[in-house]
């Protein structure tokens, strides 16, 4: 992972809790006024990335009111290739089977002809998806720590038995040849005592329990650790996941 300079648009001070920001230009469909409102946004990840693209809002009017939209993503070069274009209304109704086939020209007409003001708003779109990216590194690390507490939380318990690793893997051989699962050496064991909460969660990932440690001593938490039926995650007092 490498850093790059800062991308030099002015929206890249841009405040992105306020929802991703839309250009809006006054045109026609089929000779009746309408209005595009255009949003970038990043379609499907295909190799070697997530794709950009722009959503293209149409909102017109023709016997009722009509919202369409076209979306479209990026293709070689500076072309645009339409994606699908979808319709808020009914498909069966008559103005809709009757606007519907002039959208995608109409709206590929104002995206070319907005392209440079769109500049911006692609900045922002490409920050708001580095984030995203940045907040999956960020968890891989998380992750990558964790299993590295286990691995050395494993191998401090392996070294107090006094047994060199060439003989434990041998009999661990001889172990694994024998019908059944190996044998396990009881529930977890708690070995910190700086958890500040205590959550368990049920096999699909909700919240079943949330105590705060010390109300919990440590063969409490040991068993509830060892009940196949939870899961179970320790925080440490400024809320960071610990391994237990």
């Amino acid at each position: 992972m490498h850093s790059t300079d800062p991308t030099p648009h002015p929206f890249t001070a841009y405040d992105h809790s306020a929802g991703p920001p839309e250009l809006r230009v006054s045109g026609e469909v089929g000779g009746r006024p309408a209005l595009f409102t255009l949003c970038p946004k990043f379609a499907d990840y295909m190799d070697p990335g997530p794709l950009l693209g722009v959503a293209v809002r149409v909102d017109t009017h023709f016997r009722i009111p009509l919202t369409f939209t076209a979306t479209f993503k990026q293709a070689a070069g500076e072309r645009w290739e339409l994606a699908r274009v979808l319709c808020r209304q009914d498909d069966y109704l008559a103005s809709v089977r009757a606007v519907r086939p002039k959208i995608a020209e109409a709206a590929a007409k104002v995206l070319q002809e907005q392209r440079a003001q769109m500049e911006p708003l692609f900045a922002v779109a490409r920050e708001r998806q580095a984030a995203y990216a940045l907040a999956e590194v960020y968890r891989a690390r998380t992750a990558a720590a964790d299993s590295h507490r286990r691995v050395d939380a494993a191998e401090d318990e392996f070294d107090l038995f006094e047994v060199c690793e060439e003989r434990a893997a041998e009999v661990l051989g001889q172990l694994s040849g024998r019908p059944g699962p190996l044998p396990h050496c009881g529930p977890p064991v708690v070995r910190s005592t700086t958890y500040g909460r205590v959550l368990v969660l049920c096999p699909v990932g909700h919240l079943v329990q949330s105590v705060k440690a010390e109300d919990w001593n440590g063969s409490q938490l040991a068993a509830r650790c060892a009940d196949p039926a939870f899961t179970v995650i320790c925080h440490g007092q400024t809320g960071e996941p610990l391994s237990h």
